[in-house]
């Protein structure tokens, strides 16, 4: 309490006296050899009674008086000169690696070019090759047809007459033999196709379209097989998935039919058909073993036999192995340029840096240490609002002060 008191009263104003006018901040009040920093900002805020309008100035002047005691300072002058032919050394050494680096990556580019006019000068000798049969896929050509025929021949009987046995064949007790009735009735009905037409043109159509849309179901798993990407593992599910729930209609369908038939039969009463005992009847599992497996393989086949085709001149598959060569090699010289055009920048960039460095040793720009710099500037600051808290001053003032600290100092201070 009595150091803040007799601060107090060094520079308190007589309160008898007329208020003052702002005193004009001297600047000429130099720093002794003895004093911190810290106690010339608290020696300095004392004149000026701490005020912002002089806080700017005498701040400023502290940073040059700093800055020439430096370049003043042999000692730290071969420091930092030093230090800044280290960081030329790195900078250079630096340069050499980047250097060494576009050397490679122009090799790798020559390279490369060389690479891509052998694969245009094979694409044109191809030209002139003899057509080349790919045996491996002719005899797959040959075997995935073989089973293709007949399948899809059995696709058109099985499916259009499951069609006209679902929707239009009406099962009664006169359909039965001696035997009883039979499945095979229903699923391979010999007079399917004379009895659509004698139901009309629509109805012919209709069971003649039936087997069109497995066939498309094969095709379009066929086509989903051959897509790339994780897309296509989500897609045959779904198309698998959804020809096995049409044949389990059809197979409900007619099955519900029959069981209708059974009951009419029977002498005790019969509960009405369900997907529950459809899941227990043998007949509804055979319809759709005898449909939908038959799919998978008429779609795994044809699959085959696309694949085959396609693979059936070597010479295509040579120009297309070549043409993807081609385009892998111009991705790759497409980076390497990139790569190229960086390292370049890199080089620019630190020889920029060692030419910076060469001015500074060269003596043309003086060499400071702005880290001691600012630490001064810093213990300046703080005497300088210890006196303010001294003299009771709000700590709006004191923020103002840091405030202005903060602005001249980033003005100041630019590297």
């Amino acid at each position: 309490m009595d150091f803040t008191n007799n601060v107090k009263k060094m520079f308190s104003l007589k309160s008898d006296a007329a208020p003052a006018k702002r005193a004009i901040v001297p600047l000429n009040e130099s720093k002794k050899s003895q004093e911190t920093y810290k106690q010339y900002g608290f020696k300095m805020a004392g004149i000026s009674q701490g005020e912002l309008q002089a806080f700017t100035p005498n701040l400023q002047s502290v940073y040059l008086g700093l800055k020439k005691e430096q370049e003043g300072n042999e000692e730290l002058q071969n420091e930092l000169k030093l230090s800044l032919q280290n960081k030329k050394a790195n900078y250079e050494r630096d340069k050499d690696i980047e250097k060494d680096k576009l050397e490679q990556n122009q090799r790798k580019q020559a390279q490369l070019e060389e690479e891509l006019q052998e694969k245009n000068q094979e694409l044109a000798e191809l030209k002139t090759t003899e057509y080349q049969r790919n045996r491996s896929a002719w005899i797959t050509l040959i075997i995935s047809s073989v089973i293709l025929v007949p399948f899809t021949l059995y696709f058109f009987i099985f499916y259009s007459s499951v069609a006209y046995s679902a929707f239009f064949k009406q099962f009664s007790l006169d359909n039965i033999g001696e035997n009883g009735f039979q499945l095979s009735e229903a699923i391979f009905d010999s007079h399917a196709l004379s009895a659509a037409t004698s139901e009309g043109a629509t109805t012919l159509l209709f069971i003649l379209l039936m087997p069109i849309i497995f066939l498309a179901f094969g095709f379009v798993l066929n086509r989903w097989e051959r897509e790339e990407g994780w897309l296509k593992w989500v897609k045959i599910p779904m198309i698998i998935a959804v020809a096995f729930v049409f044949d389990t209609l059809l197979s409900y369908a007619i099955c519900e039919k029959i069981y209708n038939l059974d009951s009419q039969m029977s002498l005790e009463e019969l509960p009405s058909y369900s997907l529950a005992l459809a899941s227990q009847d043998p007949r509804f599992w055979v319809i759709i073993c005898l449909g939908f497996v038959a799919y998978l393989i008429w779609g795994f086949t044809f699959g085959y036999f696309v694949k085959s085709l396609d693979q059936l001149d070597l010479n295509k598959i040579h120009h297309e192995q070549l043409c993807n060569e081609k385009e892998s090699i111009k991705r790759k010289m497409a980076d390497t340029e990139k790569e190229q055009s960086d390292i370049s920048t890199n080089i620019a960039s630190l020889r920029a840096d060692i030419q910076k460095v060469e001015n500074q040793l060269n003596g043309t720009i003086a060499r400071y240490d702005i880290s001691k710099i600012k630490l001064e500037l810093n213990h300046f600051l703080a005497g300088w609002q210890q006196y303010m808290a001294a003299m009771g001053k709000t700590e709006d003032e004191k923020n103002m002060i840091t405030e202005e600290f903060n602005r001249t100092i980033n003005t100041l201070i630019t590297i």
